[in-house]
């Protein structure tokens, strides 16, 4: 055995494995990437120093991601999830882990501290749904591999003109619970469940049309292959959101642009995530 060549192998070694773990513990740290954002949308970590968001921008474990009135942003989460998040809110990303495939170790948890967002679940949840939750002040909502958007209205925002105070949560795809101290609720898709306090038992109410957009099925010409159609009646098929015209303060339902978007593979193209 040649001494000389065991020298230099061996830190060799050494410096490639310590790379490689410190690029792991740097990957480890981050929920997901800007997708697309349009206005001031801003990012806040646990040391309280914030910065402005561009598109490709990292969000971190324990970021607030804040967006400005007339602002919105589409993250892709780590896990093949998408969350988009309406202007005037505040999200912070607690808690998020995943190597890359559902091991048990896997867990999303967002706090929705005010205003909007839709969810897409990714495969943090697919499996162990006590891996994935979503907590507002009134409540703790779980999933069940769904497509879902929850709305927190505060007292003196916006959105208190058009609803009572509490966290609005409907169903597109799939199934929530929405949990309070008073119990649990199931909701189902185009139904809508309502919090109005820690200490209150979750309701299914009537969709509030002020907070939610709900768009009719497609027409069975789109059904037939019409893409335009598809996206024109909300269809369920390779649409995204690209942007968002400028919203009067006074206005509160969303409406966002639908573009067809690729994968960048070839072929195949991202879930919707609209509003």
């Amino acid at each position: 055995m040649n001494p000389i060549k065991n020298i230099i192998t061996l830190p060799s070694i050494l410096l490639a494995a310590c790379l490689m773990f410190t690029g792991q513990a740097a990957y480890a740290g981050i929920a997901g990437h800007i997708l697309f954002l349009n206005g001031d949308v801003q990012s806040t970590n646990s040391a309280g120093q914030t910065r402005v968001l561009q598109k490709g921008d990292a969000i971190h474990e324990s970021d607030t991601v804040t967006t400005a009135r007339g602002a919105s942003a589409q993250i892709k989460m780590r896990d093949g999830g998408y969350v988009v998040i309406r202007p005037d809110s505040q999200l912070k990303f607690d808690s998020f882990v995943f190597s890359g495939e559902e091991d048990g170790s896997e867990k999303s948890f967002l706090s929705l501290l005010k205003g909007g967002i839709r969810a897409i679940t990714g495969l943090i949840g697919k499996k162990n749904k006590k891996n994935y939750g979503i907590t507002t002040p009134q409540s703790t909502i779980g999933i069940r591999g769904t497509d879902h958007e929850t709305v927190v209205v505060t007292a003196g925002s916006a959105l208190a003109a058009a609803a009572p105070v509490g966290t609005y949560n409907k169903v597109n795809q799939g199934e929530t619970t929405l949990t309070t101290a008073k119990g649990t609720l199931s909701v189902l898709p185009n139904q809508m469940g309502f919090a109005g306090a820690a200490d209150q038992m979750p309701q299914l109410q009537p969709i509030n049309l002020n907070i939610f957009t709900v768009v009719p099925p497609p027409s069975p010409q789109a059904k037939a292959g019409n893409k335009e159609a598809d996206v024109r009646a909300g269809a369920v098929g390779d649409i995204a959101v690209q942007g968002q015209d400028a919203m009067p303060e006074n206005k509160v339902p969303i409406d966002l642009k639908l573009v067809p978007i690729t994968n960048g593979t070839g072929g195949g193209t991202q879930p919707p995530v609209v509003f």
